[in-house]
């Protein structure tokens, strides 16, 4: 199969309902379809970013993005084009917003039950079956990430544990702000050093929640079984989490991860600077991983 050339994201936004899910359906007048929401990426857009701006934009609403669903491939005159998709809800503090009629002009919420006939293109069914087969809609995401470009540790003479980001690093950890928000808000956890905090401290800042500075995710530590059992804790907790540390410890971090879950560790769990991977479970179980750089 050739490679996709064009990118699009979106999401399947839905509500619990009287009889079970509605999910929400546009109608888009310049094609006369119903459909889910899903615009095109734009110019160096990240996919995440793209999935939050196209539903907010086709529906008003301010979606909190849950697991990866399938994504559609399908010919666009002539060109594959591929449609990431995710389960998604309102924001709890979402106010409903204009909507542009040339492009959207009607959402209408379909139980589930019925949304299989109401959808126009066979190429949604794929979709819409992935969400109803697994089931788990509301899940709990747990972020690893692998710090931000530091300063050269030849043009630092300090401390290496105060080695802080360079610009590059800034600008990715401005970027994180946006791409972190995507998901349920929780917990934030990072190494104790500097580069780490610096990492996550936007978003932090963005989404009004303390960032926790552990010694036992820090490169060096003297006691790396501590870290093991900060992850078990706060897979006890249940509650969503984001984690930032070094390369050397997100590994064994992730490994161990998986292994709680009885789940198959990522292949190469290996994060370049910046990365993450996002593991969304429910209950004991792991239910879908994604990874993002």
């Amino acid at each position: 199969m050739n490679e996709p050339e064009i990118f699009a994201a979106g999401a399947v936004l839905w509500r619990p309902g009287p009889a079970g899910p509605e999910l929400a359906l546009i109608h888009r007048p310049k094609y006369g379809d119903w459909s889910f929401p899903k615009g095109k990426l734009k110019k160096n857009e990240h996919i995440l970013a793209a999935a939050q701006r196209e539903v907010f934009e086709e529906t008003g609403i301010q979606p909190v993005l849950g697991r990866p669903l399938a994504p559609s491939l399908y010919d666009k005159e002539g060109r594959l084009k591929r449609v990431d998709y995710w389960c998604a809800t309102a924001a709890a503090e979402a106010v409903d917003a204009a909507v542009d009629p040339r492009e959207v002009d009607g959402l209408e919420w379909v139980p589930l039950d019925q949304a299989a006939e109401r959808l126009t293109h066979e190429r949604d069914q794929p979709v819409l079956a992935d969400f109803i087969a697994n089931g788990a809609r509301e899940t709990v995401p747990f972020v690893f990430i692998r710090h931000g470009i530091a300063m050269s540790k030849a043009d630092w003479f300090d401390q290496d544990v105060l080695r802080p980001l360079n610009q590059r690093g800034r600008e990715r950890a401005a970027l994180l702000e946006v791409l972190l928000a995507s998901y349920p808000t929780g917990t934030a956890y990072s190494a104790t050093s500097a580069r780490c905090l610096e990492t996550l401290l936007p978003y932090c800042a963005a989404e009004g929640i303390a960032l926790t500075g552990l010694p036992e995710f820090t490169s060096g530590t003297e006691k790396p079984r501590l870290a093991t059992d900060r992850v078990d804790q706060l897979i006890a907790v249940g509650e969503p989490a984001v984690i930032c540390g070094h390369g050397e410890t997100m590994d064994e971090l992730i490994n161990h991860f998986c292994h709680r879950f009885g789940a198959q560790a990522p292949d190469d769990p290996a994060l370049e600077k910046g990365s993450f991977w996002v593991f969304h479970t429910a209950g004991d179980k792991l239910v879908a991983t994604e990874h993002h750089d």
